[in-house]
């Protein structure tokens, strides 16, 4: 059984660091992106080109949100949509030039940031840190799995 002060220490230690992603936010620069939008472009470059069902299930967001962001970023001229010439229904997203240069320049901030994170730790403890953040990220997604709707 795990204590009371022990859950109360976890909240207030996830609020502090939830709070420092949210200012990481800011490092969008002059593209002047929302978290979503950050994390959509994020999810693009990552995946190259994608269809529009498959972003909302990557973001855990409905397909009406992604499509909301999606068209954010075209008035930022930061990605192209292109329907499926074999089916009307299929959208498919990718990175402008433009789109890929930002997702890029925010990546190297945000692994710039994590690095001073790290530097922090020591080497032990880094490695300890990361294989208990890659253990929730895994038990995680199994909690997701097995309960609709219910996400940590």
């Amino acid at each position: 059984m795990v204590a009371e002060k022990k859950v109360n220490r976890f909240l207030e230690a996830m609020e502090g660091i939830r709070k420092f992603f949210v200012s990481m936010e800011n490092f969008a620069g002059e593209a002047d992106l929302g978290k979503l939008e950050l994390m959509a472009l994020f999810f693009i470059s990552k995946e190259k080109e994608l269809i529009m069902s498959r972003l909302a299930k990557g973001l855990g967001i409905s397909l009406s949100m992604a499509t909301v962001i999606i068209d954010q970023l075209l008035k930022k001229k930061l990605l192209t949509r292109e329907r499926s010439t074999k089916d009307r229904r299929i959208v498919k997203v990718k990175l402008t030039e433009k789109g890929e240069k930002t997702a890029s320049v925010c990546q190297k901030k945000k692994k710039e940031i994590i690095k001073r994170i790290l530097t922090m730790l020591t080497e032990n403890e880094q490695e300890n840190f990361i294989l208990i953040l890659e253990k929730i990220a895994r038990e995680g997604i199994e909690f997701e799995k097995g309960n609709k709707g219910v996400r940590i």
